[in-house]
């Protein structure tokens, strides 16, 4: 009886939530007799490639599914809507929240936590990316011991995450763990093809985030090989972007030209703004290197007429609008001069709503008060043509004054730590160990230190790493856990659980404190070494670019090291 009157509630909600789609909606008369295998393999095959028909398909299984009470392909249905909705910059929401109150007490090998994925795909792609996190979580927890594909997908999918919050190391592992759990799958009878595929994309994608382009590359090769082998073209454009990208960072501008613009028309046909806007960005940057400069400034303005289409704005384009500003400053367009820093201005919002993005701000060449100055210097020329400017400029006036009361608080605390890292390094104070290491307070160190002592193994790796850091190792480039695991004889897993039994934190919170440790010193004793450029310093120190670097100084230290360097220099003149 329960069970009854839980399969009512469920058709009376399901109703509820999708009603409003359904109605006016009829399955074509060529799908009508197809049945659910024959619809999904529609679906299957056009999704990414074109995803107005695989929503068509999605809405056609769930017409279906209606009509013959089918729950398993009601469910599929709300899913595979959500998710063509969603890849189709469209609002695939109602779908998913619908999804989840449905099968929020129903128990199979699939749900409730395919529910809970989808939701977090949505998420991630509005860049919501705490929101999705708890999804997946969930999904996990709820996948556990139960359904190995979701638990394996899951870990993918954090990987996604941890790349649009630039951890792209700690991504890496977990795309090559989904990779090999899928190519096992292939050998077995329930091989997934198109989870196949997309864990090779993964990988790739992965590796030139990573910078390792010529790895990336290899797996480009794998996975084209693949989509003909398998007849499955779901990513072949995404390779191939891919491949173009990479060429691009290896300067091989016209190979890298002719993989992009060969992929424009589908990307068109499927109406993907996101990844058409950053196939424009890197077009205009192959033509830009080439000094094509015309040809690069209109891909740049085909960029942006997709960059902030459904809040799909992606923070790599950025650049390509201090290159237009600088266009029409040396034109002297001072109208789109203005259009282009109100549109740096807005992109820069939406990045710093991002926190992930927040601490590159300051190396980005447009600082907000130089921004400004432009601004207001452009806007009292225009003043003197056209009156009515000033008035539509007043709101955004407002807002220029708050980014500058912002920008100061900013400067004065950087100014601040700076001077307090002085006063630490002159008392030889050791740099603190930073807000985010957290000791185990339920372990008194007299304890802690008998149990290491009593641990041959662990003294003997405690006396390698007195070594490494002696011999100033850690200034190597290209450090990871697995390299030093090696040269030091040992394993990943172990190294990085001693370096938080020994040094209280984890391996990489380890590495940067020695590093910037290491820096500070040296750049209050050399005085020659405080002339480099923040990117050589940072090169000097293992670092591969003046961010990563600048991140863990400000980490550390509470300042950056642009702010430390001109008050040593300022101490020195004195």
């Amino acid at each position: 009886m329960q069970k009854k009157y839980f399969l009512f509630i469920v058709f009376l909600c399901q109703n509820l939530f999708f009603s409003q789609n359904i109605k006016g909606f009829h399955i074509p008369d060529s799908l009508r007799k197809k049945s659910f295998e024959q619809l999904i393999s529609c679906y299957n095959k056009v999704l990414r490639i074109d995803n107005e028909k695989a929503e068509l398909y999605a809405n056609s299984i769930l017409s279906k599914a209606k009509k013959e009470e089918n729950n398993d392909y009601i469910y599929d249905g709300y899913y595979k809507l959500a998710h063509a909705k969603g890849l189709n910059s469209e609002d695939g929401h109602p779908y998913a929240d619908s999804l989840i109150k449905i099968t929020q007490k129903v128990n199979t090998k699939e749900y409730p936590a395919k529910a809970y994925i989808i939701k977090g795909i949505l998420l991630n792609n509005e860049f919501k990316y705490k929101e999705a996190l708890n999804y997946y979580i969930k999904a996990q927890n709820l996948s556990r011991n139960k359904n190995l594909d979701q638990f394996y997908y899951v870990k993918k999918l954090v990987g996604i995450l941890k790349t649009a919050t630039d951890e792209n190391e700690e991504a890496l592992p977990l795309f090559l763990e989904y990779y090999q759990y899928e190519k096992k799958k292939m050998q077995t009878n329930d091989k997934d093809i198109k989870s196949y595929i997309g864990s090779i994309f993964s990988v790739s994608n992965s590796y030139s985030k990573n910078k390792k382009y010529q790895q990336s590359k290899l797996y480009n090769k794998i996975g084209l090989s693949e989509c003909e082998k398998y007849n499955d073209y779901s990513q072949y454009v995404y390779f191939i972007m891919s491949e173009g990208i990479a060429e691009y960072y290896l300067k091989n501008y016209a190979i890298a030209y002719k993989h992009l613009a060969g992929i424009e028309k589908d990307l068109q046909k499927n109406k993907n703004h996101v990844n058409l806007s950053v196939l424009y960005y890197y077009l205009g940057k192959i033509n830009y290197e080439l000094d094509k400069e015309r040809e690069a400034i209109q891909y740049f303005i085909k960029s942006d007429s997709l960059s902030f289409r459904s809040n799909d704005f992606v923070p790599i384009v950025r650049d390509q609008y201090e290159i237009l500003i600088d266009y029409y400053k040396k034109n002297g367009d001072e109208k789109k001069q203005l259009k282009f820093i109100n549109k740096l201005f807005y992109a820069d919002s939406i990045i710093n709503n991002n926190k992930q993005y927040l601490s590159k701000e300051i190396y980005k060449k447009y600082d907000t008060p130089i921004l400004l100055e432009d601004k207001e210097r452009i806007i009292s020329d225009l003043n003197n043509k056209n009156s009515i400017l000033y008035w539509f400029l007043g709101g955004g006036i407002l807002f220029i004054f708050s980014l500058i009361y912002v920008y100061k608080r900013r400067i004065k605390e950087y100014q601040k730590q700076a001077d307090l890292l002085i006063k630490k390094s002159k008392s030889s104070e050791v740099l603190p160990t930073p807000p985010a290491v957290i000791r185990n307070p339920k372990v008194p160190s007299e304890e802690k230190s008998k149990s290491l002592l009593s641990d041959e193994k662990l003294q003997s790796l405690k006396t390698k790493l007195e070594q490494f850091e002696k011999n100033k190792k850690f200034l190597h480039k290209n450090i990871t856990v697995d390299n030093l695991a090696k040269d030091l004889g040992t394993n990943r897993d172990y190294l990085s659980k001693s370096v938080n039994e020994l040094k209280g934190k984890n391996f990489s919170q380890y590495l940067n404190e020695l590093r910037i440790n290491y820096i500070v010193q040296e750049l209050k004793d050399n005085e020659k070494l405080r002339r480099y450029t923040i990117s050589s310093i940072a090169n000097e120190i293992g670092y591969n670019n003046s961010e990563s670097f600048a991140n863990a100084f400000k980490k550390i230290t509470g300042t950056l090291p642009s702010y430390y360097i001109k008050l040593l220099q300022g101490q020195t003149e004195k």
